[in-house]
């Protein structure tokens, strides 16, 4: 059977699914697919959701404490998933002006 693959051409595959994927990898590919796998039900991801780990660990290396909007933007992602991500993030070594603020003192008025 393998023989008469070397005829094989996408055109001669019906039009659909079928046709789109020998369209995208070459009839030779659809044929090795449908050995591989032809019968068995299979789910295929989008192509974000394979390149997402790479688009991430790109978003965590360009990262420089306070560039969430900038990544954001590049990345077309949220500022929140930047941040989700990288965490707030601040500049070593840059204070936060809210952090030790202490409780006020309740015995002290202002009159």
């Amino acid at each position: 059977m393998n023989e008469l693959s070397n005829d094989l051409t996408a055109e001669m595959i019906p039009e659909g699914l079928y046709r789109k994927i020998a369209d995208a990898i070459g009839a030779k590919n659809f044929f090795a697919l449908a050995e591989a796998i032809g019968g068995t039900t299979v789910y295929i991801p989008k192509a974000e959701s394979l390149v997402r780990p790479i688009r991430d660990a790109h978003i965590k290396e360009e990262f420089n404490g306070y560039n969430h909007y900038e990544l954001a933007k590049k990345y077309d992602v949220t500022v929140r998933w930047v941040q989700q991500l990288c965490g707030e993030g601040h500049p070593e070594g840059q204070m936060n002006l809210f952090e030790n603020l202490g409780e006020p003192d309740s015995k002290k008025r202002i009159s």
